[in-house]
């Protein structure tokens, strides 16, 4: 059943001695397939709504975010795996690989979900930064 959902997205990110927050919202719909979920939305941005697409899997993430034909990023998360990363940036190309140290999608209460994912993001040997995302689902 595909249920309507309003999301809260706040990202962590850290850089050397640099760090930031960003906080969006946006809507979309969930939907449970077996023991996998479907989680569908577009994130509100200054330049424009990005659709964001995630399968949520018991101990998996794999994540797509923006339009396939242009700027986009395709991940998968597996706690404690490097995974490669396809990420299309201004007609680029850049070959990066995420570490997952934490993964949990659950219930925080009636109508209300989170999903957390922990992860490095490598460049080839070099750490390019940390990111924390956590992920709020709520029924409309």
């Amino acid at each position: 059943m595909n249920k309507e959902v309003e999301i809260k997205i706040t990202s962590e990110i850290h850089q050397e001695d640099d760090s930031a927050v960003f906080e969006r919202e946006g809507l979309g719909s969930l939907e449970k397939i077996g023991n996998n979920w479907r989680l569908k939305y577009n994130e509100k941005n200054k330049a424009g709504d990005v659709e964001v697409k995630l399968l949520i899997k018991p101990n998996e993430l794999v994540m797509q975010r923006g339009d396939i034909k242009g700027d986009h990023t395709l991940m998968k998360f597996e706690p404690g795996e490097k995974q490669e990363c396809k990420v299309m940036a201004a007609g680029k190309q850049m070959d990066l690989v995420s570490l997952t140290n934490k993964l949990d999608f659950s219930k925080i209460s009636p109508g209300k979900m989170q999903l957390k994912v922990e992860y490095d993001l490598f460049s080839g040997l070099y750490l390019v930064c940390n990111y924390a995302i956590k992920i709020e689902v709520t029924d409309l």
